[in-house]
């Protein structure tokens, strides 16, 4: 039996990334719009290289997002780990939720602040999901109690 219980436990860690599209294309929006703030001169979150376009950008995400190239992004880890935060959250959030028809509504808000704290509340599946897609999407290891 115990070797059944390690198997599993073993088989549960070894799970490969798989992305989630609407989760990716909720990502993409920030990103996008806070590249556009970024453009404008506004106050921005997220790094970009000086020849970024929108094109580029978008293809970029694309391409970070099939885990097939953790560097295709040009962010310091820790803004991966926050696109992987937001990322996890809209994964959570059932295909009606508000943020994939409006970002801006007070309804998403709700939902994204709700994922967010099991986030940081190390909820297991987090854990799990971010160990999963730590290599393919080149994110820093997770400080023990730091999240």
């Amino acid at each position: 039996m115990l070797v059944s219980l390690w198997f599993l436990t073993w088989d549960a860690q070894a799970q490969s990334f798989a992305v989630n599209p609407r989760a990716a294309r909720f990502v993409a929006a920030i990103v996008i719009n806070d590249f556009h703030t970024a453009q404008a001169g506004g106050g921005y979150v997220f790094s970009y290289d000086s020849h970024e376009t929108e094109v580029s950008l978008s293809a970029r995400l694309d391409r970070w997002f099939s885990g097939a190239d953790p560097h295709a992004i040009s962010m310091d880890p820790a803004e991966k780990q926050a696109l992987f935060g937001f990322y996890w959250a809209a994964s959570m959030m059932p295909a009606s939720s508000a943020c994939f028809r409006d970002m801006a509504d007070s309804a998403c808000q709700d939902d994204l602040t709700k994922w967010m704290a099991r986030e940081l509340n190390d909820d297991p599946r987090f854990i799990r999901d971010y160990e999963s897609a730590k290599d393919p999407l080149g994110l820093p290891p997770l400080a023990a109690g730091a999240h």
